[in-house]
């Protein structure tokens, strides 16, 4: 063995080195660098950049890979290390391997294979902590339906095409990499958290959790997991005091989760449990965006099946955010759950489309505006193929009195489609109609 056997400072970050896995646990692999006696520790959520189901069955002890050097603490003598093919072809690109066949060969020598599999979160390593983690845990946001374009309408429009706005592009571009740049910090600093609750010294007391939060005192990750400890013990007015410690925290999203994990503490353990939830809702109101806060707490309604709660909740933020598509969409998806055999989108995919635009019709009818479910109305059609009905439809939203930015959208939606669908003729008549409609707005 050389001298760069335990010689943490000869590894560099960014560096891509082949080794030998030494141990497969759950949450990632520990994987012998060669020619060292070092060991580094591949996250599960560095492992690929698709999802992975089972670490155990896709690796063994004894398998060559191939890893990038992401951070190294020689103070702690540890190493992270990232297995991901993105990493990979990032660096070979870097040494000249753009060719196809020069990258295979490269990966080939180094033993690496590419898995594209499923992550799934176990926490069997740390019963302690498992133990609580449903009845604290970070509730899921996102809404399942596709953004809809509102950009602005342009202040002209040529005799060929509707002009994209290129400044409002670059605008929009510039803001998407900010939002990137933001989230891969956050991942980083939620990575740091997991890492060091996985390792040996997993903090399982009181007095070890504190001197973790002292030092982190902005994670929302190890705020959860020491208000789980203390439900894991019974404790339950510790773990909502340590909830109200979080208070202050500056960042806006890791407070955010807190308050989301208070409200299924509450919805646990409150007495009468409404109540004890629709208080420390109130409360979270103060401290954190009111929009964020009500769909936190329809996440978990939805999730623990309180539909009356659901619904009442559902019917204050469409009027108080009568403006957000995301609110609506959220207020369609219930909808849909509650009402399955009914409901519009499902009955055009059961293959009975006359109930499912009469269900559409009377939605429109109520909310004329809304440019999300006329977009949702479109797709169904267009799912279905009538292009006469299509066309039809098509006709009535760009005929519609909304404000130029809706108007841009259902013009872009028409142009696409009779770019996919129809001819020359077609296309054209699309673009004279919103040449029109911009010189009458113009006018």
């Amino acid at each position: 063995m050389n001298s760069r056997a335990n010689d943490f400072s000869s590894i560099l970050v960014g560096e891509i080195i082949s080794g030998t896995i030494k141990r497969v646990q759950s949450f990632g692999l520990f994987i012998t660098i060669n020619e060292t006696n070092m060991v580094g520790l591949c996250h599960k959520s560095e492992l690929s950049d698709d999802l992975i189901t089972n670490i155990e069955i896709k690796y063994k002890v004894g398998d060559r890979v191939t890893a990038k050097i992401l951070k190294v603490d020689e103070e702690r003598h540890r190493i992270s290390l990232g297995m991901k093919n993105s990493y990979i072809k990032e660096r070979t690109q870097e040494n000249g391997f753009d060719d196809g066949t020069q990258l295979s060969t490269f990966l080939e020598n180094n033993y690496h294979e590419i898995q594209n599999l499923d992550i799934e979160y176990e926490d069997e390593e740390y019963p302690v902590l498992s133990q609580a983690e449903s009845r604290a845990s970070i509730l899921p946001l996102e809404v399942d339906f596709d953004d809809v374009d509102h950009s602005h309408l342009d202040d002209t429009v040529s005799q060929n095409q509707i002009l994209t706005n290129e400044a409002n592009t670059m605008e929009e571009k510039n803001k998407r990499q900010a939002k990137k740049k933001a989230k891969e910090k956050k991942e980083q600093e939620i990575r740091a958290a997991e890492e060091r609750l996985m390792q040996n010294d997993a903090p399982r007391t009181a007095d070890e959790f504190e001197k973790l939060v002292r030092g982190s005192p902005n994670s929302s990750f190890l705020w959860i997991k020491y208000m789980a400890l203390m439900l894991s013990l019974a404790d339950i007015e510790k773990a909502r005091s340590i909830a109200e410690r979080t208070i202050n925290i500056r960042e806006e999203s890791e407070k955010l989760n807190i308050w989301t994990a208070y409200f299924n503490l509450e919805n646990e353990y409150g007495n009468p449990r409404e109540e004890a939830v629709m208080k420390v809702f109130q409360r979270a109101l103060q401290y954190c965006d009111p929009k964020k806060v009500h769909l936190a707490l329809l996440g978990m309604c939805e999730r623990t099946e309180q539909h009356k709660l659901a619904d009442e909740l559902l019917e204050k933020m469409t009027k108080k955010f009568k403006h957000s598509c995301k609110v609506w969409l959220r207020r369609i998806r219930l909808f849909l759950k509650q009402h399955q055999d009914g409901t519009a989108i499902l009955e055009f995919k059961s293959g009975v489309p006359d109930r499912g635009r009469s269900m559409f019709e009377g939605m429109l009818r109520e909310y004329p505006k809304r440019t999300d479910l006329w977009s949702v109305y479109l797709d169904q059609e267009i799912r279905l193929g009538d292009v006469d009905i299509i066309r039809a439809l098509f006709e009535r939203t760009i005929n519609l009195s909304l404000e130029p930015r809706k108007m841009k959208f259902l013009f872009k939606k028409y142009l696409e489609y009779e770019k996919s669908q129809g001819d020359e003729e077609r296309i054209e008549s699309v673009k004279r109609k919103a040449l029109e409609y911009a010189n009458s707005t113009l006018a």
